[in-house]
């Protein structure tokens, strides 16, 4: 992991981020921004873990610690794209792409 990167951060969010890795490491916040953006963490959940009250200071965080969003899941831009085609055109959506696959029961 690469070290933050202070260098453009707001003198009031280096007081914030400056506190926060009194408590945590680099790599404990660095954990949590990355579950955030690829999804285990909501974004209350996130806060809360950070104890940080503004989100701002929230994207601030990912941007000091350069976390990079999720990329796109193929099957599921796919499926979006068909389940809005459908939508516009005025016909019923199939239950098999009213959900993502990932919220379906497997059994």
């Amino acid at each position: 992991m690469a070290p933050p990167d202070l260098s453009s951060t707001h003198p009031d969010y280096l007081r914030v981020i400056a506190e926060l890795r009194s408590r945590m490491s680099d790599h404990q916040i660095a954990d949590i921004l990355q579950r955030y953006r690829v999804g285990g963490l909501d974004r209350d959940e996130a806060m809360e873990a950070l104890d940080i009250d503004y989100l701002g200071t929230l994207f601030e965080l990912i941007s000091v610690y350069r976390i990079a969003a999720a990329e796109p899941d193929p099957a599921e831009e796919k499926r979006q794209a068909e389940m809005l085609r459908l939508l516009l055109d005025g016909e019923e959506v199939p239950v098999e792409l009213r959900q993502p696959a990932s919220w379906r029961v497997r059994h």
